[in-house]
């Protein structure tokens, strides 16, 4: 998780974005053995008072495969370009 500055309930659409693109650059480093990753929200939270994403490889031998399918995509990340597309 990346934090900046307290946990806000509502978050303001350019910090959003930054959020989406410092994962997206940090997800391009850590899944560069992988095609493509995205970066969900956070329908399974356990704590629900704050946001935060998350980013997955789409392994589908992963334990929570079927939770990942399940949870709304945010951004969808081909590592094979320079291009990022939203969902």
């Amino acid at each position: 998780m990346v934090v900046y500055r307290p946990h806000e309930h509502t978050l303001p659409h350019k910090a959003f974005e930054r959020a989406l693109d410092m994962i997206s650059d940090i997800g391009r480093r850590v899944f560069k053995y992988t095609p493509k990753f995205v970066i969900m929200d956070t329908t399974f939270a356990t704590i629900n008072d704050h946001w935060h994403l998350v980013a997955t490889d789409l392994d589908p031998k992963s334990k929570d495969f079927d939770q990942i399918l399940a949870t709304r995509w945010i951004r969808f990340v081909d590592n094979t370009v320079g291009e990022e597309s939203e969902t």
